[in-house]
């Protein structure tokens, strides 16, 4: 296992997912599963300890498949010959669930099982030693008055016309849903099986179809080509591997996530839209810069229909909340403080019968202008296709072909997308946030530039949501 370590990390391919646990080589973790660790003290082996420590189990085994795969070929036949291995992640991984069972089993093994619940937590994507050198005492009121700036003017505009006549392109998912209605689902969800700890356990025809049912609709102002949806690949450049975005190809990536709200684990549904880029209006635009996207986010209630969207960008910026009525935003401490507080532009429509939602999104900038509802297809709508992250060999764009042979993330091993920075980076880094701007891999996407927040917080909607 430190072969293989040593050799993923000598060649810069350490996938940044999850995150590693010290001590535990063969265990990742991520924030909802860290949330879990102080309520599986009494039992080890306990539905909920097995469940939890499956999980963690499966996600490091995930990122070894992902590792090893975008090994360059010289550094993958090495490794396979130092570990007697055709396959370096099988290897490790069977040796991994080995260690797995020991720690599952061994009864005189609490002291490591102590170690592995304490050490179990995920790292915040703020980087104190930024925020020290930055003097984020007096740098954060700089940044506080340019996003209420930001937000005075994106409320004002937000739900209004556009304000010029640019071309729309609509999108629609070109999955079916085989006939499902939004009730028969939600029963279907309310039924379907689930963890010891709670999470949602469906195939993945099931998670399509899911997926097809709450996908929204796009209508995107489309002034040149950056504003046309596609896939993410790697293309052949004049100095090695140059990142593009095939607009012959929309796609939707989709993951099943969870969060915790009121004593329950819910289900979520994550989409991803990626953009050639945020097309600069010139030498001095600050937010400008290759590749963009949109984040949506539908987190399913107790009755299996959604109960709060939400949405960033791929860089973690511009985190938007939609709650479905009657959860109601209510007043929180960072309402009347320099932190940034959630930010509600409007509540979501509750969908009729045979009613789709649908996401105005603006031409350039790709900022969400509204929330529509729709009874019919629109006209010429470009069908996009629904890719599951889980799927391989690319899972969710972390091992993608090159031109030239062999695979790579899209993601480098910081988590960030290479080569996507802007210029606003030199202005907001005493935030703490590396390279703000950058696109990044999910379970890395700080929110807030004032104060500590992330995307896949499980805790996220706690206090600011209520139901009445």
């Amino acid at each position: 296992m430190a072969r293989f370590d040593k050799a993923v990390a000598g060649a810069d391919v350490t996938d940044a997912g999850n995150a590693r646990i010290e001590g535990f080589p063969w265990l990742r973790t991520n924030r909802l599963l860290a949330s879990f660790s102080e309520e599986l003290r009494d039992d080890f082996r306990s539905p909920a300890y097995v469940d939890w420590l499956r999980h963690m189990r499966a996600l490091d085994a995930e990122a070894r498949d992902i590792e090893a795969a975008n090994l360059p070929v010289a550094e993958h036949r090495t490794l396979s010959r130092l570990l007697d291995a055709e396959d370096p992640a099988e290897a490790v991984n069977t040796c991994a669930a080995t260690l797995s069972e020991e720690l599952l089993l061994g009864v005189d093994d609490a002291a490591a099982r102590t170690a592995l619940r304490e050490r179990v937590e995920v790292p915040d994507h703020y980087l104190t030693a930024w925020r020290v050198m930055g003097v984020y005492p007096l740098a954060r009121l700089a940044i506080a008055a340019g996003y209420e700036g930001w937000k005075r003017d994106y409320l004002e505009d937000f739900g209004q016309p556009a304000a010029d006549a640019t071309a729309t392109t609509w999108y629609t998912p070109d999955s079916r849903h085989d006939g499902w209605r939004a009730d028969r689902a939600a029963q279907w969800l309310r039924d379907a099986p689930r963890s010891a700890l709670g999470l949602l356990e469906i195939d993945h025809d099931e998670l399509l179809q899911l997926a097809a049912l709450y996908a929204p609709w796009l209508a995107i102002g489309t002034r040149n080509h950056d504003d046309l949806l596609g896939s993410p690949q790697w293309n052949a450049g004049p100095d090695g591997p140059l990142l593009s975005v095939d607009t012959n190809r929309p796609t939707a990536d989709v993951r099943l996530a969870h969060t915790r709200y009121q004593g329950q684990v819910l289900p979520q549904l994550v989409y991803t839209l990626w953009f050639p880029a945020r097309t600069r209006s010139g030498a001095t635009d600050i937010l400008g810069g290759r590749l963009d996207g949109l984040v949506w986010r539908v987190t399913l209630g107790p009755d299996g229909r959604p109960l709060i969207y939400d949405s960033i960008h791929p860089c973690g910026c511009y985190h938007l909340f939609f709650p479905v009525p009657p959860l109601q935003r209510v007043e929180v401490a960072d309402d009347h403080s320099l932190r940034e507080a959630p930010l509600s532009p409007a509540q979501a429509p509750v969908l009729e019968a045979g009613q789709r939602l649908s996401l105005h999104v603006a031409a350039t900038s790709h900022f969400l202008r509204d929330l529509g509802t729709e009874d019919a297809m629109p006209d010429n709508a470009v069908p996009y296709r629904l890719r599951l992250v889980s799927e391989p060999p690319d899972y969710g764009r972390r091992s993608l072909v090159l031109p030239e042979g062999g695979r790579r993330s899209l993601y480098g091993s910081d988590g960030l997308v290479p080569d996507t920075e802007r210029l606003e980076r030199f202005l907001l880094w005493p935030s703490g946030i590396r390279s703000p701007g950058a696109m990044r891999q999910w379970g890395t996407h700080a929110t807030v530039f004032v104060g500590r927040r992330h995307f896949d917080d499980p805790f996220l909607f706690e206090e600011a949501f209520v139901l009445p």
